[in-house]
């Protein structure tokens, strides 16, 4: 049986069927699922048994082919390509049939007199599973290109939000790495990039998530936002910080911007322990979150009814993003990605904010454990069409090798950290340092000067409304918007 190579159990490239002396029903549906995922091998002539096989072989193998060929091109709507060959292993002949993925343009593949909801199937590990409407609908808006391609009738260059651009003309400019020059008009910039129709008149989903405004991306794709959850604690659906949760509308620059910024404000005290305790210059923690969210605005399923998510956690922080991811985890350490949308990811790049080569996720993300810090782990869930990173905090990771104290330690800094993240938030107006330090219920105003004003002010994160009299009764503090994170990193 070696030319078969035959293992113990079914994967998700890999089936077997008994078919002793005629092809089961179930071959057709195992025939559209691999052809609506990677593509498959079906060997009949094999029973499993639990956690073994028995290699019984098939009668009459010519005549199972013969009819397999003859029924395969009438049972579906587009007819799948399948390669399939008779093996003879000493008294007994096996039939080997290779199903080769459907192209973008034929998916989904289904048995016709069934139709795609009860006569399409998916492949999720070694189970044929139905195909849902949302997965359909994907399949559909594939067949016109990249998901991201889409067009919205009805939109036009007046849905374009101009600031955004010319904060993305700024950006563009100031990186030294572009040869280019980008084209002058609004319009011409828009089809470089491929976010117009092609009469040039109406506007692409990418069109519209990097460049749209507000309102029109809530009319065209009313399902969109992101999510950060603030959770005082480490179990979903407890102990959620109102104040400092937020729902991000609006076009790909600016909740990237926005969530930069929170994260600034909740990491102000950057993870910098390394192996052994020691101190790096860089923060590679707050580089791989960079990464994590470029790819959580990047890959999703922008189709899908979901928000995206990020929760922050005592002792993790998570990004959950409909879309699972179409590059086999076991090899994000290789370089290279799997697009999604092939239309968003060129500005990402030119932005800086992604590799063309798709090396970031090994550069960034996997490379946390080389500075001694916890390693990232995740779950791609096709079946649920969704994608989970979890990033253990560093101190949660140095309070279990270490003594209680530190643990405490920990616990003291996560409570800092909520303290300054509300701070930034509740100053956004003008408040006095008595306003201040009622709204996060300190009493201790030697503590409250030394640990969290003037480091805020050195930092400046906030700023005095009357900068020339320090300590004027009328003062006032807030937070300074000129700080604020860039377009650029």
């Amino acid at each position: 049986m070696d030319r078969l190579k035959l293992k113990n159990f079914e994967s998700k490239n890999i089936e077997y069927k008994e078919a002793k002396n005629q092809l089961p029903l179930s071959i057709y549906q195992t025939i559209s699922a691999f052809a609506n995922t990677k593509g498959g091998v079906i060997i009949l002539g094999i029973k499993q048994d639990g956690t073994s096989i028995i290699r019984q072989g098939v009668e009459n193998p010519q005549k199972l082919v013969d009819d397999l060929v003859s029924t395969i091109s009438q049972k579906f709507n587009f007819c799948p390509v399948t390669n399939t060959f008779i093996e003879k292993i000493g008294k007994r002949y096996f039939i080997k049939i290779i199903v080769e993925e459907a192209l973008r343009n034929e998916k989904p593949i289904y048995i016709k007199d069934a139709g795609p909801i009860k006569g399409g199937y998916k492949r999720i590990g070694s189970v044929n599973c139905r195909l849902t409407d949302r997965d359909v609908h994907r399949f559909y808006h594939e067949r016109e290109g990249a998901p991201d391609a889409h067009v919205f009738k009805g939109t036009s260059l007046k849905d374009i939000d101009k600031k955004t651009v010319s904060l993305f003309r700024s950006a563009y400019d100031s990186r030294k790495k572009h040869e280019t020059q980008l084209p002058s008009r609004t319009e011409d910039l828009l089809k470089a990039y491929k976010l117009l129709s092609k009469e040039g008149k109406q506007l692409t989903l990418a069109g519209i998530l990097l460049f749209g405004k507000v309102g029109e991306i809530k009319r065209y794709i009313p399902h969109f936002r992101v999510d950060v959850i603030r959770i005082r604690g480490t179990e979903w659906g407890k102990d959620k910080d109102p104040f400092l949760s937020t729902d991000l509308r609006g076009n790909l620059f600016n909740i990237r911007m926005h969530v930069l910024d929170i994260f600034d404000r909740f990491f102000l005290m950057p993870f910098k322990l390394g192996k052994n305790l020691t101190r790096i210059d860089d923060d590679p923690f707050r580089n791989a979150l960079r990464e994590a969210l470029s790819n959580l605005l990047m890959h999703q399923n922008y189709f899908h009814p979901s928000p995206s998510q990020i929760r922050i956690y005592n002792d993790r922080i998570e990004f959950y993003n409909p879309g699972y991811s179409l590059k086999d985890p076991n090899n994000f350490a290789t370089p290279g990605s799997e697009l999604r949308n092939s239309l968003i990811a060129p500005v990402f790049y030119d932005m800086g904010w992604s590799e063309s080569k798709g090396t970031g996720f090994q550069t960034q993300i996997l490379e946390l454990k080389k500075y001694g810090l916890p390693e990232a782990h995740w779950e791609s869930d096709e079946k649920n069409d969704k994608f989970t990173i979890i990033f253990p905090y560093p101190e949660n990771q140095v309070g279990q090798k270490v003594t209680a104290q530190v643990t405490a330690q920990v616990t003291a800094q996560v409570e800092k950290r909520d303290r300054l993240a509300k701070i930034l938030k509740f100053c956004e107006q003008p408040h006095t340092s008595k306003e201040m330090m009622q709204f996060i219920n300190l009493k201790h105003r030697v503590y409250f000067l030394k640990e969290i004003l003037t480091p805020l002010l050195e930092k400046k994160y906030l700023k005095r409304t009357i900068p020339d009299k320090p300590k004027s009764r009328f003062q006032k503090y807030v937070t300074n918007k000129k700080i604020k994170r860039s377009m650029e990193g």
